[in-house]
């Protein structure tokens, strides 16, 4: 019984370390794809509520977000086969899927 508490102790212990790193190993990082979408978007797109400049032409990430249908991977596509204006950005697999599950997560709530 002992040997079982601890082990539950270290098993709460080690979520409680997960979740203050961000998304569970191997799972998109909304927080990540934030911080890149600050540093690699944010000239063009309105990335972040809180920021005060972008294009107007260009749609924020809300409106990405909210567009019917709209999946991650549509958002991936759409990152890695650009219409122009949109540079090409090389990212890696996993920097994808956390910029799309941030966007996602900007997705207006019913």
């Amino acid at each position: 019984m002992r040997l079982l508490a601890l082990v539950l102790a270290g098993l709460s212990s080690l979520a409680g370390s997960v979740a203050l790193a961000g998304a569970l190993p191997g799972q998109p990082d909304p927080v990540h794809g934030k911080a890149l979408a600050q540093s690699l978007c944010s000239n063009c797109h309105l990335v972040a509520p809180d920021q005060e400049h972008a294009n107007a032409d260009v749609p924020s990430f809300r409106e990405i977000a909210n567009l019917p249908g709209q999946t991650t991977g549509d958002i991936i596509a759409r990152i890695m086969l650009p219409k122009h204006p949109m540079p090409e950005i090389p990212l890696t697999k996993g920097e994808l899927a956390d910029l799309a599950a941030y966007i996602i997560s900007l997705r207006d709530q019913p």
